[in-house]
């Protein structure tokens, strides 16, 4: 038996302007300003020009907020090109829409890993301070002030791509120069650091997204620029399906079952970006500016920031991936 459907069809909504691509996705409609008929569809991820930061920098370190491209905290770094004694201890938030210049770190540093949970709980852990020393020191954000906390147990560098994870109360730091390349692991409670299980290699200029009892460690040197992936489940760490091209210096964000890596080096500065979905790694779009020693922002990898880097020298560019990328088509007929 025939239904109404089947014989009248089914009923477009007419509407005087078109909704959001997000709040549209898999529906039709029909725009009465434009007298067009629309439809609006999810498509493959992308990167888009963010606002910049205040100042340019290279190997610094970030809080890889949950809040993806709407809270974040970069901090360290160098300001020109990499050499001895020019270390920062500049301080940057983001709201959503603005830059903010806030308190500087106590301590200047480069090379040096960042975590925390949003723009208002960071640490800022190791690095190279003034003019070539590995140091200790482990500072805290509170949304106001840095304040000096335990130190680390291995001084150590080589960590400007956020080789730790987790956040203020409970973080995990591993890898890095101290001053040869280290497989070393250590964990933090809020108080105090521990030496826990090591890496399945040594590795500096990796970079690392997750928490302190779920992260992934991803490419870096160990000595030549690799593809190695190595995944952290609270307890050791196992080797993992290769990147799909080496990379170091790249800047990372998600969690061990959907994470993305971008930019970074590798027989120069690529502006590749590959996603991982919990079992192999995917090229996808790549980002508009290519460079390496960059800070990220995102535990999703639906939803990151690629904050300043180096490519000649330190820029002030931010990008943000969005994936997927909601899209408004009109129906056209031939």
């Amino acid at each position: 038996m025939a239904t109404y459907k089947g014989i009248k069809g089914v009923k477009v909504q007419s509407k005087a302007s078109d909704p959001t691509a997000l709040e549209a996705e898999g529906t039709v409609w029909y725009n009465t300003a434009s007298t067009a008929l629309k439809y609006a569809i999810a498509g493959a991820g992308a990167w888009a020009s963010g606002t910049a930061v205040n100042t340019a920098s290279s190997e610094g370190a970030s809080a890889n907020s949950t809040a993806g491209t709407t809270s974040a905290l970069k901090f360290g770094g160098s300001t020109t090109n990499p050499a001895p004694g020019n270390q920062t201890t500049n301080t940057e938030s983001w709201n959503g829409s603005t830059w903010t210049e806030v308190n500087n770190l106590n301590t200047a540093r480069r090379q040096l890993s960042g975590c925390g949970t949003s723009s208002t709980a960071a640490l800022a852990i190791s690095g190279k301070a003034p003019p070539l020393a590995e140091v200790t020191s482990c500072e805290t954000y509170d949304g106001t002030s840095w304040s000096e906390g335990n130190g680390v147990n291995t001084a150590r560098d080589g960590l400007s791509i956020n080789m730790s994870a987790g956040s203020t109360t409970a973080a995990l730091l591993y890898g890095g120069y101290i001053p040869a390349a280290t497989d070393k692991s250590e964990t933090y409670d809020g108080t105090c650091w521990t030496e826990t299980n090591a890496l399945v290699r040594t590795t500096v200029y990796a970079s690392g997204t997750g928490s302190s009892t779920a992260a992934l460690c991803i490419g870096g040197e160990a000595p030549s620029i690799t593809t190695d992936v190595m995944d952290y489940d609270g307890t050791s760490w196992t080797e993992v399906n290769n990147l799909t091209s080496t990379a170091s210096s790249s800047a990372s964000g998600g969690t061990p079952s959907a994470a993305i890596t971008a930019g970074g080096y590798s027989a120069g500065y690529p502006a590749k970006t590959m996603k991982y979905d919990g079992t192999s790694w995917t090229e996808v779009g790549a980002m508009g500016v290519a460079r390496a020693y960059g800070q990220s922002s995102g535990l999703t990898s639906a939803s990151m920031m690629y904050i300043s880097g180096y490519y000649p020298a330190p820029v002030t560019t931010v990008e943000e991936w969005n994936d997927p990328v909601y899209t408004i088509k009109t129906v056209t007929v031939s």
